[in-house]
């Protein structure tokens, strides 16, 4: 029988998903208004940007199954297993992370921590105690 998974999509702080559209359009739109050498500089660096974007933020998920925790950021992707995982609490701490948002859930490990930011943080808390008490 398959482990059952559970799907968690991060929550996208509209600050940082403005952000993340703007920079590149702004560049693009620079090189549009200025033209000649400049616009051979500045359109692909800008459509180089927001490929780069994409390619680090989408999809933005955490699947929990019976037996591990993935984590993934676009290409980016990390299984950490459940036996490892020694606790999982709300956060808001602003370092780099697989997130997308402030509202954060620290997963802390026996070496450290992960922090992420499921759109439904106190399910997946709940859900990842629950399995991680079953271990």
């Amino acid at each position: 029988m398959p482990d059952s998974e559970s799907i968690y999509p991060s929550k996208v702080d509209a600050w940082l998903a403005i952000l993340l559209i703007t920079v590149p359009l702004l560049v693009i739109g620079l090189g549009i208004y200025l033209g000649d050498l400049t616009a051979m500089i500045l359109i692909p660096t800008g459509l180089l940007m927001a490929l780069g974007f994409a390619a680090i933020a989408i999809p933005c998920r955490y699947t929990l199954t019976e037996k591990h925790l993935t984590i993934q950021c676009g290409i980016l992707r990390e299984i950490i297993q459940l036996q490892n995982i020694r606790d999982a609490v709300p956060s808001s701490d602003p370092l780099s992370a697989p997130a997308l948002s402030l509202q954060r859930v620290k997963i802390k490990l026996g070496n450290g921590f992960r922090l992420i930011s499921p759109r439904d943080r106190e399910r997946f808390i709940r859900e990842i105690k629950q399995k991680i008490g079953n271990i």
